[in-house]
């Protein structure tokens, strides 16, 4: 046992180093700071309400909002996410009892090695909440406060966690009723767990009306149906093929994408086998996290949502392996090919956090710290720097830390956190710009700059014709070095008046 151990520390020690290095290296990007910005300028009841447009649960926001009122530097979420993620390796390497050579292809994966740890979301809390509700799922008879907890908080992180949540108080509730065990450990467990889920209902029950970007698109439905189990397999081996809309070694992707599929299915077979209500559990839990992207997410399968789902399987097999369930007999549902199947499974994402890992370290991951920096050492603090994209702007808010006016155009008012309505849809045309920091200048404000994202790139109608056919007007000071996020590039116009 003691030996078991010191093997669990030393692993999560080797893993808390490699990952924490890239954390340390790693540039906030937009969906992070957007996190940090809420939980500073915020209360907690304001906090609160917003969180329908934001549509994800408290959980995240409240254990971050303490720091982001205390400190400056959003180190602390990335700390608090990494440290959930070495916690998790160690339950995984200590308490789970998968083989070995399970363990390690599970650790190395895409996910685990780079997704989760380094970036710093909700995600990276939920596979240690998911462990733990492993870890209790056998003991929930005998102790239904500790299993209950878990999931209470787990359906407080992310609205993809409400099915599966929902299945397990189900699957709860009806053993209750079932062995008519009322006593009050196990009600009080199962008002816990309902009082997580309504939360989760109160906090975004108007989510999709509220927020533009996860409204129900009907016209879309067929084609995400195809759409969302594709690109969710393609992102889970190398994110880079979804962003590029290519492949970049054809038969290798293809054969990989179809070895992925084929064996997500056949280890469901196997759950099926083995336990019909653990592969209930996962089948329920995945199937509910591909109808929120299909319905609402499905211009968003970010790789970090992918290994959630990942970790629901996870936690199925952590089960059969505790239970030790197995039909060794059948030629699908035993124990070693499951460990095979498993192991080849992790094994296929591994490249896809290797090379996030690298590209991260070796290029800024975002470009809004270094554009900071070039504004800090060049330009006024009295100076106005005009927007209309606030979805890429919000890190450069962030690493200005609010002592320069980045002023969103749209809403005519300082950038301080996203609002996810129409209007963050918005973008000004080439003359709009034009008309608008004339007015400024005739009103006598001075230093206009315009900065813009290179996802505003795609738009050459207003590029272009900034550079060109106003050139007079505006000249392009600074251009931030290529990104690993690709659109998060920023390009800074000064408005020189000289018309």
């Amino acid at each position: 046992m003691k030996k078991e151990i010191v093997c669990s520390v030393i692993i999560t020690l080797l893993y808390a180093i490699v990952t924490l290095i890239a954390v340390i290296h790693h540039e906030i990007w937009a969906d992070e700071a957007q996190v940090w910005m809420l939980c500073k300028h915020l209360s907690i009841p304001e906090l609160i309400n917003h969180l329908h447009n934001e549509g994800h649960p408290s959980l995240m926001y409240l254990i971050t909002m303490p720091f982001a009122k205390i400190f400056s530097n959003i180190l602390y979420m990335q700390i608090i996410c990494w440290l959930a993620m070495c916690f998790s390796v160690f339950l995984l390497m200590h308490k789970s009892k998968f083989p070995f050579y399970v363990k390690l292809a599970i650790i190395s994966s895409g996910g685990f090695l780079y997704f989760l740890p380094v970036m710093a979301r909700s995600y990276a809390i939920i596979p240690a909440l998911i462990f733990i509700s492993a870890i209790f799922y056998s003991k929930r008879r005998e102790n239904p406060i500790l299993y209950a907890i878990p999931l209470f908080l787990l359906a407080n992180t992310h609205a993809i966690m409400f099915g599966f949540v929902s299945i397990l108080a189900f699957l709860f509730i009806y053993e209750t009723l079932k062995e008519k065990e009322f006593y009050r450990t196990r009600l009080i467990s199962i008002i816990l767990i309902l009082l997580g889920l309504t939360l989760v209902v109160l906090q975004l029950h108007n989510t999709t009306s509220e927020n533009y970007y996860i409204t129900y698109k009907p016209n879309y439905f067929l084609l995400n149906i195809i759409k969302v189990p594709v690109f969710f397999f393609l992102s889970a081996f190398n994110y880079e093929i979804t962003i590029n809309k290519a492949f970049l070694f054809p038969i290798l992707d293809v054969f990989t994408f179809i070895s992925l599929l084929t064996i997500f299915i056949v280890l469901f077979i196997d759950l099926f086998i083995n336990n019909k209500k653990i592969f209930l559990i996962g089948a329920l839990g995945i199937i509910f996290q591909f109808c929120i992207y299909i319905f609402t997410y499905s211009a968003n399968i970010y790789v970090n949502k992918i290994f959630i789902t990942f970790s629901i399987l996870i936690f199925c097999f952590w089960i059969l392996y505790e239970d030790n369930s197995f039909k060794n007999n059948s030629k699908l549902g035993g124990r070693k090919i499951s460990s095979i199947l498993l192991c080849i499974f992790f094994f296929l994402t591994c490249y896809n956090g290797i090379n996030y890992y690298i590209l991260d370290y070796k290029y800024n991951y975002a470009g809004a710290k270094e554009t900071a920096a070039f504004i800090k050492d060049n330009l006024n603090k009295n100076s106005k720097f005009l927007i209309d994209n606030e979805s890429y702007m919000i890190s450069l808010s962030y690493y200005l830390q609010d002592k320069y006016n980045i002023f969103s155009v749209i809403r005519n008012k300082k950038l301080k956190y996203i609002i996810w309505d129409e209007i963050n849809s918005q973008r000004l045309s080439n003359i709009a710009w034009y008309k608008y920091t004339k007015i400024l200048a005739e009103e006598g404000i001075q230093d206009i700059y315009i900065v813009r994202s290179y996802a505003d790139e795609k738009n050459k109608n207003i590029s272009k014709k900034l550079e060109e056919e106003y050139k007079d007007d505006f000249k392009l000071i600074f251009c931030s070095s290529p990104s690993v996020e690709k659109n998060e590039g920023y390009k800074i116009y000064k408005y020189t008046n000289r018309n």
